[in-house]
């Protein structure tokens, strides 16, 4: 009984974090460049099968939740802004940003400038060129698909755009700002990817599919707090009426 009560309680924090999760991609369903988080369960096969264990069972002094959080990277619908300064990535790769903490990585391309004329972003960070800053002061602004850049028909750079091979270094740290925190190398723009001016990229998070699986957790830990229950009353029958002496 005591091993059924520790799974149910694991359940119901498993499906706390789901709910936490689902809320957080939820809230910002509407944040331009935003990536959702996704719940992710580690396989216990190949640990079971090491102990002689069948899988899918534990000790009870084991209290790993066996889950993890990851960042779900599919692309998100690209929309018509009309503005000259937003700009999406159509396929893999990130604006990289210097911030004051080091360099950062960005979807979120609804980019402005600052008084000196300086491509940044909406909290003011610069965005990076292949040459340092980009500078776009003039009329007429054009950016191609490789993310070269004109002003009034001269050249004036390119967007340090990059990709990597790995996204698992990559950590959420707040304004659709990725770090990279494993030191992933980087990779040039994939040669099937295109930056689009005059465009974003919206949230990946589906609103609909997200309350389902809102609906499920809720669902899910209402079930694991009856199965606590039930445990808790076989307990207090073991322990009040088989044990008693008659």
């Amino acid at each position: 009984m005591l091993n059924g009560m520790l799974e149910s309680s694991r359940g119901c924090l498993k499906e706390e974090i789901r709910m936490d999760i689902i809320s957080n991609n939820l809230a910002n369903s509407t944040v331009i460049g935003f990536k959702k988080n996704r719940i992710a369960f580690k396989q216990m096969l190949a640990e079971a099968t090491e102990n002689n264990r069948a899988p899918g069972t534990r000790d009870a002094s084991q209290n790993n939740l066996m889950i993890s959080v990851r960042t779900d990277m599919s692309q998100g619908d690209i929309r018509s802004s009309g503005n000259d300064l937003d700009l999406a990535i159509f396929g893999k790769g990130f604006f990289k940003i210097n911030t004051e903490n080091g360099v950062r990585y960005t979807r979120k391309g609804n980019f402005t400038l600052d008084p000196q004329g300086n491509l940044v972003t909406q909290n003011g960070n610069m965005v990076m060129g292949k040459a340092g800053p980009l500078n776009l002061s003039g009329n007429e602004i054009v950016i191609d698909g490789l993310g070269f850049v004109s002003i009034d028909g001269a050249a004036a750079g390119q967007l340090d755009i990059v990709d990597f091979e790995d996204y698992d270094g990559l950590v959420k740290e707040g304004k659709s700002l990725f770090r990279n925190n494993l030191d992933e190398p980087e990779k040039d723009l994939p040669a099937d990817a295109r930056v689009k001016q005059g465009y974003v990229e919206i949230s990946n998070v589906n609103v609909a599919e997200e309350m389902v699986s809102m609906i499920h957790s809720l669902r899910a830990f209402e079930t694991y707090q009856k199965a606590i229950r039930a445990i808790d009353e076989l307990n207090n029958q073991a322990i009040n009426q088989v044990g008693r002496l008659r």
